[in-house]
């Protein structure tokens, strides 16, 4: 209905199109050529010409948010408001040597700069998330301030922000959540970076505009706007990237081929990588090989009503989990995942609002084999299958004037059904609606946001004779809130105050388990009368984003009450011989600080450091929660070589990160020793004709050095890898 309600819309829409022009230029007045030129809530792209012109036909009625970004320049963000006549806006960019994010979509439903978010806001772009590419989205997020990588060896790894992980942290694919069953420790998000454009993480809950989940924080991976042609002609462009690790000996490699011709943008994408065993310094770790294929497919228009995109995205994913050899040296345990999803989203003008309304389908299962064999054969030890469908529909308004906001209605099912030998949970469905409002002013040097959202949700579980289950359901409500101060104290210098209610409701395996959990080693009873986790959390940060300097230190203080968590009763299964573990809840307490600074003393000499560490108290139990990192300090520079007609000289990069021992344990857990990782890499550009073909090379754990990280499942039992040479070749076209 929805959708036939919105092509209704778009038929009757009156609002006039109108064009937006304008030249981008530097400080000099000279034209900046192939600048980047986003209308973001339009869904509109386009770059500059030879003269540093940009132009764009069927522009509908609106106030809108312009992004203008260049390499070498500080991008800028523009609030225009076009009703009734075209509009020409000139823009002159400030020259920097930071590689600086253009615009931000996840932290506030309108689009600002990184410097002006309203929350703690991470962007991993450009460069640097090339560099970064792993296997999990964990191990690519990882050196990220306030986030680390809580791993089951390469091929799994569930982002840990502050402290907090699994259902605490949200995980949207372009804006779609993700369900992947993130409530075993075992099962990470199944979501692909390669051809991403960045990924924006919010550090500190987000429930105003997510709902349940984001208690901990966000991480969108975000891709690019899609190809515009509405200026006439035809538009076609690709990337390309292949890659080997030398760990693992996993060729990897992608592919992107976008175009438009007229209104119809499109674009399709391939990824793929394949690993056999990893090795560490005293060798190889034993069925700890994956695998990985997907790829997607995304058409749209755009016009003078707004715009219409559809979506589809398919992972398929292999991942062999090594056992710990002193008790199953033999053991080829390992996962199959298949992961689908579809979105469309409508995007109507009505003057100076805009109707924007988001569907969104996913089906993710996965299957646990207990042995290679098992797999051959087709029985499944665990089988876990969740459907998800997803409605989001939100009025954006905003004035002439310095306010802006949005008013929306959030819906959410999940349909989950277990199938396989072994029974945890039982078949279960939630039902999820979400009422919320943000508003955000901007007053010159002051900037205001303020949310509140109303949830209900309700979670019925079906008959289980395995687990003594009769069907019934339960239901739970939250009210949230957040709200934000910003102080521009100078131009490049940004004082920030937040302060945020978050909610995550229970889990059907919170609610239900009763049975042996063979990725936590434990058998863990569960409790149907568990509440709301809600948290009171506070944000203090000091930003500075300058031609040569980007910095950032803050500090939290995230108080969650009903904190859900197992504790152990001292009872031994006799089927099993895990001990059995109650989910029980109490009060916990998470204070931090961050650190990240990025200092450009020269075009060639790029320097960065950083620090974070969280602490994190059950203050019911009184005692250290589990799975909390220890301090983490890190610097490196880089040396830029320069540009000629036919070569892009070599740079040369150095990053040092040094891992603290955790001193605060949860009595059930260890502490690795201390340890330092360096990391190297270079790489040279060559031109190909008109092309561009870049080839660089990273190498990870320099010395092969022996270490554990403390987020390591393996920890126990294994060290984690040792040196991987990185080589990678790419090219546009």
């Amino acid at each position: 209905m929805l959708v036939l309600a919105l092509a209704a819309a778009l038929v009757t829409a009156s609002s006039a199109p109108q064009s937006l022009a304008g030249r981008v230029s530097d400080s000099t007045g000279a034209p900046i050529v192939g600048a980047q030129v986003i209308i973001q809530e339009a869904n509109r792209i386009t770059h500059t010409d030879q003269q540093g012109r940009y132009r764009f036909e069927g522009v509908p009625e609106g106030t809108w948010g312009v992004s203008y970004a260049a390499i070498g320049y500080r991008p800028v963000v523009r609030r225009l408001t076009l009703r009734g006549a075209d509009v020409v806006q000139d823009v002159v960019l400030a020259p920097t040597l930071l590689e600086l994010a253009p615009i931000q979509v996840t932290a506030s439903p309108l689009a600002t700069s990184a410097l002006e978010s309203p929350q703690p806001l991470s962007v991993l772009q450009g460069s640097a998330l090339q560099a970064a590419q792993a296997p999990s989205l964990g191990a690519v997020l990882d050196g990220l301030p306030g986030v680390r990588n809580f791993s089951t060896g390469a091929g799994i790894g569930k982002p840990v922000i502050r402290g907090l992980t699994g259902n605490r942290v949200l995980v949207l694919d372009n804006g779609q959540r993700l369900e992947s069953q993130q409530w075993g420790d075992e099962h990470a998000p199944n979501v692909e970076t390669a051809t991403a454009e960045r990924i924006e993480v919010i550090r500190g809950p987000a429930s105003v505009l997510y709902g349940s989940d984001a208690l901990g924080g966000v991480i969108n991976v975000v891709q690019r706007e899609l190809p515009d042609a509405g200026g006439g002609g035809s538009v076609l462009r690709g990337s390309l990237s292949g890659g080997y690790s030398s760990n693992g000996t996993m060729p990897e490699g992608s592919l992107l081929l976008e175009g438009a011709t007229g209104a119809i943008g499109f674009r399709g994408t391939l990824t793929g990588r394949d690993a056999g065993d990893l090795s560490t310094p005293d060798g190889a770790l034993a069925n700890s090989g994956m695998r990985t294929t997907g790829g997607s497919a995304a058409i749209g228009t755009r016009g003078g009503w707004g715009s219409l995109t559809a979506t589809y995205t398919q992972r398929q994913e292999r991942v062999e989990i090594h056992e710990d050899p002193a008790e199953e040296p033999d053991a080829t345990p390992l996962q199959r995942i298949a992961s689908h999803r579809a979105a469309v989203t409508g995007n109507l003008s009505l003057g100076r609002a805009r109707l924007e309304v988001d569907l969104g389908f996913e089906r993710n299962r996965r299957r646990e084999f207990e042995e290679v064999a098992a797999e051959r054969a087709g029985d499944v030890a665990l089988g876990l299958r969740s459907t998800n469908y997803l409605a989001n529909v939100h009025l954006h308004h905003a004035s002439r004037g310095r306010a802006a906001g949005v008013v929306g209605v959030q819906f959410m099912r999940t349909d989950f059904a277990k199938f396989g030998e072994e029974t945890l949970i039982p078949s279960s469905s939630t039902d999820n609606v979400g009422v919320y409002g943000f508003e955000q002013y901007d007053l010159e040097r002051w900037q205001l946001s303020v949310g509140a959202r109303f949830d209900h949700r309700r979670v019925a579980n079906a008959d289980d004779d395995v687990l003594g289950l009769v069907a019934g359901s339960r239901s739970w409500n939250a009210l949230t809130g957040n709200a934000s101060v910003l102080y521009r104290v100078a131009d490049p210098v940004a004082l920030v105050l937040n302060i945020g209610r978050g909610f995550r409701a229970p889990s059907p395996f919170e609610l239900f388990s009763d049975g042996v959990h063979e990725g936590t080693v434990r058998y863990e009873v569960g409790d149907p009368a568990l509440r709301n986790e809600t948290s009171f959390n506070t944000d203090v940060a000091v930003r500075v984003q300058s031609r040569k300097l980007q910095a950032e230190v803050g500090a939290f203080a995230n108080l969650v009450q009903d904190y859900i968590y197992p504790r152990p009763t001292g009872v031994i299964d006799p089927g099993s011989g895990f001990q059995v573990y109650d989910i029980v809840q109490g009060d916990a307490r998470l204070t931090g600080v961050e650190a990240a600074l990025e200092y450009h003393a020269a075009e060639w000499l790029h320097l960065q450091g950083g620090a974070d560490y969280t602490r994190g108290q059950n203050t019911t139990a009184d005692q250290p929660l589990a799975f909390i990192a220890p301090l983490r300090l890190a610097g490196g520079l880089r040396l830029e070589g320069g540009s000629g007609r036919a070569l892009v000289l070599p740079h040369l990069s150095i990053n040092v990160e040094h891992h603290a021992t955790q001193g605060r344990l949860d009595p059930d857990d260890i502490a690795p020793p201390a340890y330092t990782l360096v990391r190297v890499g270079t790489g040279v550009g060559v031109m190909v004709g008109a092309q561009l073909v870049r080839l660089d090379l990273q190498v990870r754990n320099l010395f092969d050095t022996t270490y554990r990280s403390f987020l390591s499942r393996y920890k126990f039992y294994a060290d984690d890898p040792g040196r991987n040479m990185v080589v990678r070749v790419s090219t546009t076209f």
